[in-house]
C-alpha cells in the first residue's frame, strides 16, 4: 500500500460513535511519536517505540489551534483490503468467509501485520490472499455482542 493509500476511520470514544467523514476531511491529522526537541535544543526522549497521539487542526483556519485527540479518540487503520462487496477492510472490523466462520480484524504490533483472529477460538489466520471470500458484517465498537 502506497501512502497516498492511507487511510483510516476515528471511533470516539466519549460519544460513541465514528467521527463523521465529512467532519475529519475539514482537519489535518498529524501523528505524533513521543520525542521532541524542546526550545534549548534538548532531545526529550520517552520512547521512540511507542506511538503519542494524533494533533488535528482545522484546515480553514490559520495558527496553530486544534485539538488532541490521544484520550477521546481511537484510531483504526485501514488494511489496504477490500472485502467481497467493494467495502475497506479496517482494524477492528468483524468479517465472515466463506465457511462463515466469524474473524476479527486486529494489527499485530509483533509483526507488523494485520492479522484475523476467529471470534470463538484461539487460532489466528495470518492473512487471505483473496478477498473476494470475506464479507465486511460489523465491527468491534457497535457490534460487541460477538
Amino acid at each position: 500500500m502506497k501512502l497516498k493509500d492511507f487511510d483510516f476511520r476515528i471511533w470516539d470514544t466519549e460519544n460513541r460513535k465514528y467521527v463523521n467523514e465529512n467532519y475529519a476531511k475539514n482537519y489535518h491529522c498529524v501523528g505524533i511519536v513521543k520525542w521532541f526537541e524542546n526550545f534549548l535544543g534538548e532531545t526529550q526522549d520517552f520512547n521512540k517505540n511507542e506511538f503519542f497521539g494524533f494533533q488535528f487542526f482545522n484546515r480553514h483556519e490559520s495558527g496553530c489551534g486544534g485539538f488532541n485527540a490521544t484520550e477521546f479518540a481511537e484510531i483504526e487503520l485501514w488494511t489496504g483490503m477490500i472485502d467481497k462487496n467493494g467495502k475497506k477492510i479496517y482494524e477492528g472490523d468483524i468479517v465472515k468467509n466463506r465457511d462463515l466462520d466469524t474473524l476479527l480484524c486486529l494489527f499485530d504490533k509483533h509483526n507488523l501485520r494485520f492479522v484475523f483472529k476467529y471470534i470463538n477460538r484461539k487460532e489466528y489466520d495470518i492473512c487471505y490472499t483473496a478477498m473476494d471470500i470475506l464479507e465486511v458484517i460489523g465491527n468491534i465498537h457497535e457490534n460487541a455482542d460477538f
